[in-house]
């Protein structure tokens, strides 16, 4: 299945999930927009960059940046960090385990590649691990649904303030 299969069936998924979390989705015309979808509920637009993740060795593994389709003097695709403000969640979809997860921005802007645990570490560790279950779509979207209050459509930034603060805690 070649690459860009891929990333439509986890555009679709996601878009799916978002639709059945009572959203209207917006997508960008064209290529060369940082984020593929937006989401809007209930006046709140997030902007949401979907990613595929891979089950390796117990860990969901995705890449954080963003690759353009030329080649740079190495021989490898071109590629560069997001920068702030650019998107708002990144939406990974792990076609292995068939979950979808909702990870902050803010949490890929430094790092090369994402990685979230599915299953227990061989030597028990659990400090500084990043639980995939922490990060699942539909825990993560209730909590910002919490979050949210007030009068529809004057929240976006108040959102975005709760889509941080919630991961505040898990960094």
């Amino acid at each position: 299945m070649t690459t860009n299969r891929k990333g439509n069936i986890s555009e679709a998924q996601v878009l799916n999930a978002f639709v059945q979390a009572e959203c209207l989705v917006w997508l960008p015309f064209g290529n060369g927009s940082a984020y593929d979808l937006i989401a809007d509920f209930e006046g709140h637009l997030l902007k949401v960059q979907v990613k595929t993740g891979r089950l390796r060795m117990g860990v969901v593994l995705f890449p954080v940046r963003r690759f353009s389709g030329h080649l740079g003097r190495e021989g490898k695709y071109k590629s560069r960090k997001y920068d702030e403000g650019e998107i708002d969640l990144f939406a990974v979809h792990c076609p292995d385990n068939d979950s979808i997860y909702l990870i902050p921005a803010q949490l890929g802007i430094e790092i090369t590649a994402g990685r979230l645990r599915v299953t227990s570490t061989k030597n028990n560790q659990q400090q500084k691990i990043r639980w995939a279950s922490d990060f699942e779509f539909a825990a993560v979207w209730e909590k910002l649904k919490e979050r949210f209050g007030g009068a529809k459509g004057d929240r976006t930034p108040d959102l975005l303030t709760a889509s941080q603060a919630l991961f505040q805690a898990e960094l």
